[in-house]
């Protein structure tokens, strides 16, 4: 659980730079779902948990990006690979 936890905070803030912005949106999305797949060992959960953090946090920016969206979701791609 704390190295989860390490691992998502690690993506989240090395995903700062805007020039990167969807791969750092893929890369929270991965460590989302990984985290939630882990704790619930339900992968269909990990997925919808990287959409669902991927919708809210477009609706919290100034302009929501639709990209942005599934890039967070598409990120869940990891934890169903694996």
């Amino acid at each position: 659980m704390v190295r989860s936890l390490s691992l998502l905070l690690t993506l989240l803030t090395a995903g700062g730079c805007q020039h990167y912005d969807k791969a750092a949106h893929f890369a929270a999305g991965a460590a989302v779902s990984h985290v939630v797949t882990q704790e619930t060992g339900n992968p269909a959960a990990g997925c919808l948990a990287a959409i669902g953090v991927g919708v809210l946090k477009e609706l919290v920016d100034d302009v929501g990006d639709p990209a942005d969206v599934v890039a967070t979701g598409l990120g869940c791609s990891v934890s169903l690979a694996f």
